[in-house]
Formats: structure tokens, C-alpha cells, sequence
């Protein structure tokens, strides 16, 4: 009994010590009684598999019998005593005809003919769809640019060869998604999709040229997002971004994103200069993807999935699990399938949407607004505890290109610069909002937990809006002529970057001084990522079991 006392105690302290890994936030209560992770109400179905889609579609739904052949059915609570299926409306084809299907799905929304539909899919959200400022931001008076540096994340590209193989079989999910409508008529009375909707999504089709051999690559829109941006911020700052020299510019890249660098120097120089420009490619750095050779890293990313993190809790709340019976029940279904298929449409709504941002995407239709910002607020919670202010690593991770910067701006502050005007770096999302993290950019009063998504619909961790695709983080080093020679202006996909240290975002060289050389001169990431990041939770567990064996050996 005292020995397991004992482990009880250590294993306790295990717990607390490795919560030193996110911050304490002293005024945040995050015990919810309303939370309850043994929700009874919702029992996903495995009949779906993501690579091979539906084992038998057939069986999915028996038309001579007024309930799915599914045996798990009943389980799911979502039986409803309006619901009559007979016969003849299993063989009536006519979608338009009065539907017997009674049963409420959520509130009718139609995405075609929406003029403005929601566009924030978190980090695959298209670059077009920020409402960017325009203006004159970028011209301080009595000042001039003198330096600049970028960190720019990878334009929209194809997913892995896993997701493209997932995307290939929902043409399995489509057909029987039809049959829902066309034969079975399972779609609900209120909620279905809409008569445009259905016609926008039964014309789908699978796009080819989207294949495994182009895996992670950059797509067409992709490269002409980096292009424009490139020549945009040319045409602001053309004092420093003249004629390609290799002393005036530093690009810097990991192999993954060499795309993305060359779309983006033939916005700045043109393609006949794109051969000779010269960039360090940087693989397995500590500046382009710090978190590929960190140990510590690793471990706080597959934590993510784990039971217990915040995402799966979000996950397991009733109200998620609303959005996803209710996702179903729109697309005709009235058991639920697997809940990673609502990835899967999500996916294939949000990517296609980045690949051809003007027409809209038939598996969009699938969601409406509030069902698409719960889905958000899903991504945002996991970058928030995995690359955000959610993970005190974050920090340590980020201020390598913080110390880039850094040291480039001071250099040239002190008369000592080397010739360098412009400095970009070509990055990875985790690394891209680590520097953000670094830096002290959206930042919330509360933490994003599980429980908070109400509260927090005017959130500044918001993926969709700090780290879509081609996000970018720009800095200006200005000379001017006041009391302050320099001074500096940070620019987050193109909109001006406000500090409360700062004057309407234009910071003076001794504020940013101030705020960021502590931990410029701290920032060893090779040390903190070879670490035990165990030792201080072993050296804690240790003492507490031999403190707790002396006690033990005296009763």
C-alpha cells in the first residue's frame, strides 16, 4: 500500500514537472463541468477508409429496409421518429421532388449563392483571401529604408503523397454521397444541400494532374502569389530592392522550399536573372527548419494527438461533435461515418480553394459558416500548443531568425554592415510561427483551450490570417532624420505589425533593442534541442521517491 502511495505521488509529479513545457496562465480557469470526454452520443463508424474509401458503398444503405443495414446504427442516438423511407421514394430519382426525410440537420445555408462565403481554412487558406491594407504604410516621413529583412512561409502547394492518394478515393465518398440524394433520399428536410449546391458538387471531378509525383510541390497559384508579393514589395521598398548583387541580397532556403524561392526572385528580378542568383540552401539548419533535428520538438508535436491534449478534447465536446453528425446528415447520411472524413472533405474543400481561389469548391458544400469556424478554431488550437504561445519552446525555437534579423539590423545600426540590403529566408509553417511567437505577435490575453472557442471568436491566434499560405513577416530598418536615427517597422502579410512599445507600429532601434537582445543573446537552439528535455521531470521524480521511501521506512 505505501509503495503505491509512493508511485502515485511520483507519477503526479511527472505530470506537474512537464507541464513546464507550456505557460501558466495564473487568470485562466479552464475547469469546465460541461465537459464530459465519456459523451455516450457519438460512436463514429469504421465502415470508411480513407485510403481505399467505402469497403462495400452498396451496403451502406439497404433500400428494402426502413433502417441502415449498418448494425451500430442504433448506437449512434440519431434515430428519428419522422423518418419514412418506403420503397418508392428509395427508386424515385426526382431530387426536386417533396423530400419524406422530416429529420432537422442544422440551419439552411447555400454556398453557391453566397457572396460571401467564409475563406479562412487556417493554414491552407489562399493567400487572396487576407483583406490586406493598401496605403502608404511602408513611407515614414523624414525617413528612408535602409535595410530589410523577410521571412516568408511556402506558397500553396499539393499535400503529401499520402493525403493525394486519400483525395483520389473520395470519388468513392462522391458517388455514394449522390446516391444519398438521388436514390436513397436520406438528406434532411432542413439543412440539405441546396438545389446549386448539388449541381456544383455532383459535377466534380477528381483532377489527374494531381498525383503523387508531385507531392508537396508548388502549385501554379502558389507561384504567382509569390510572384506578386515579391513585386509589390519591390515597388514599395525600390530604393533597397534594385538590380540582383550577391553582396546586396541573402536568400536562404531548405530544399523543400526551393520552390517557393524561385517563384519569388522571379517576382523581384525577372526570369532572366533567376539562374545566377545565388542562395544558401540550408539542409536540416537550425534556421530554415529548426524543429527537423530537434528531440524536444518532436516529442510536443506527437503529444498533440495524444488523449488528453487540448485538440482531442476540443474534439470530444458535444458541440464538435455536432458539426460532424451534422455534416453528415447534410451529405444524406444518418449514421455517422469515421470523424477523420470530415478531415478529409475539409481537406479536399480548403485545398481546392487554394489552388483556383475565383470558382468555389464543390466540397465546400458540405459546410456552413459556423460548422467551417469550428474546424478553424480545431487548427488553431493545435498550432497554438504545438508552434504558438501554448508551448514555452516556441520561443527558443523562434529566436533564430529573430537573431538573424537581429544582428543584420544591428550591424548596420553600428556602421559595421557588410554591404547586405535584403535578407530572405524560406520556411516551414512550425518555424514561420515560432518567429512569430519570438517576436511577440499575436499574442492573446487568454491561452486558446478547449473550452474557451466562444469566447475567443475575436482571437489573435488565428492561423487563417498570421499563417496562410505565402505568409510573410517583413522587417524595415529606416534612417531618419530626429532625435532616433533608426527605426523599425514590421509588416505581417503586408499590413503594419503594432507594438504597445511602439508609435502606430514604428518601433526606435532602442525599443526593439530593449525587447528582444535577451533573448537574441540566449538563443542557442543547438543546445536546447540536444537537451534532456527529461532531466529536470527525472531529477524531480528521483528525489520525491527517496523522500517519500525515507517516510515510508519510518511508519
Amino acid at each position: 500500500m505505501i509503495y503505491l502511495k509512493i508511485s502515485t505521488a511520483c507519477l503526479l509529479l511527472m505530470l506537474v514537472a512537464a507541464q513546464d513545457n507550456y505557460p501558466n496562465y495564473n487568470n485562466q480557469n479552464n475547469n469546465n463541468q460541461n465537459y464530459n470526454p465519456s459523451n455516450q452520443n457519438y460512436n463514429p463508424q469504421n465502415n470508411y477508409d480513407r485510403q481505399n474509401g467505402f469497403t462495400n458503398p452498396q451496403n451502406n444503405f439497404n433500400g428494402d429496409n426502413p433502417n441502415y443495414s449498418n448494425p451500430n446504427y442504433n448506437n449512434n442516438n440519431n434515430n428519428n421518429n419522422n423518418f419514412n423511407n418506403n420503397n418508392q421514394n428509395f427508386n424515385n430519382q426526382n431530387f426536386n421532388s417533396q423530400p419524406t426525410d422530416q429529420g432537422d440537420c442544422c440551419e439552411d445555408y447555400c454556398y453557391v449563392n453566397d457572396h460571401e462565403p467564409y475563406l479562412y481554412f487556417g493554414t491552407k487558406t489562399a493567400y487572396d483571401s487576407l483583406n490586406r491594407r493598401g496605403g502608404n504604410q511602408h513611407v515614414i516621413p523624414d525617413c528612408r529604408p535602409v535595410q530589410f529583412w523577410s521571412i516568408i512561409r511556402h506558397g500553396a502547394e499539393l499535400p503529401d503523397s499520402d493525403t493525394i492518394r486519400t483525395m483520389r478515393n473520395m470519388n468513392k465518398l462522391h458517388e455514394d454521397i449522390l446516391r444519398n440524394h438521388e436514390q436513397r433520399r436520406t438528406y434532411p428536410d432542413k439543412g440539405r444541400l441546396c438545389p446549386t449546391d448539388y449541381d456544383l458538387f455532383k459535377r466534380w471531378r477528381f483532377n489527374e494532374s494531381i498525383n503523387e509525383g508531385r507531392a508537396n510541390g508548388l502549385s501554379e497559384q502558389g507561384r504567382n502569389d509569390l510572384k506578386l508579393l515579391a513585386r509589390r514589395y519591390k515597388t514599395k521598398y525600390s530604393e533597397i530592392l534594385q538590380n540582383y548583387d550577391s553582396q546586396s541580397y541573402s536568400f536562404q532556403h531548405s530544399p523543400e522550399n526551393r520552390e517557393s524561392f524561385e517563384a519569388y526572385i522571379t517576382g523581384l528580378f525577372d526570369d532572366d536573372v533567376r539562374n545566377i542568383v545565388h542562395a544558401n540552401i540550408l539542409n536540416g539548419d537550425r534556421l530554415t527548419r529548426p524543429t527537423q533535428n530537434c528531440p524536444r520538438w518532436q516529442e510536443i508535436e506527437s503529444s498533440q494527438f495524444q488523449i488528453g491534449s487540448e485538440l482531442q478534447r476540443f474534439k470530444e465536446r458535444q458541440d464538435y461533435q455536432k458539426m460532424v453528425r451534422d455534416v453528415f446528415r447534410r451529405l444524406g447520411y444518418r449514421f455517422t461515418l469515421n470523424a477523420t472524413v470530415i478531415d478529409d472533405i475539409y481537406n479536399l474543400c480548403r485545398y481546392e480553394k487554394a489552388w483556383n481561389p475565383q470558382p468555389k469548391s464543390p466540397w465546400c458544400v458540405a459546410f456552413n459558416k459556423n460548422q467551417l469556424k469550428v474546424l478553424e478554431y480545431a487548427e488553431d488550437l493545435k498550432y497554438f500548443f504545438e508552434a504558438g504561445y501554448g508551448n514555452r519552446m516556441s520561443e527558443r525555437i523562434g529566436c533564430n531568425p529573430l537573431k538573424d534579423f537581429y544582428e543584420r539590423f544591428e550591424r548596420t545600426v553600428n556602421g559595421n554592415n557588410d554591404g547586405n540590403k535584403a535578407s530572405f529566408i524560406f520556411t516551414q509553417t512550425e518555424t514561420f510561427l515560432s518567429t512569430l511567437v519570438a517576436l511577440g505577435i499575436a499574442k492573446d490575453y487568454n491561452p486558446l483551450t478547449a473550452e474557451n472557442y466562444m469566447q475567443q471568436s475575436r482571437r489573435n491566434w488565428k492561423t487563417s490570417t498570421i499563417s496562410p499560405f505565402a505568409a510573410n513577416l517583413v522587417a524595415t530598418l529606416y534612417e531618419c532624420n530626429r532625435d532616433e536615427k533608426y527605426r523599425v517597422v514590421f509588416f505581417l502579410n503586408e499590413s503594419p505589425v503594432e507594438f504597445q512599445e511602439c508609435s502606430v507600429g514604428l518601433c526606435n532601434w532602442s525599443t526593439v533593442q530593449q525587447k528582444y537582445q535577451d533573448l537574441v543573446r540566449n538563443c542557442d537552439i543547438n543546445k536546447f534541442c540536444n537537451g534532456n528535455s527529461s532531466a529536470g521531470v527525472t531529477y524531480a521524480t528521483f528525489s520525491l521517491f527517496v523522500l517519500m521511501s525515507i517516510l515510508a521506512l519510518r511508519l
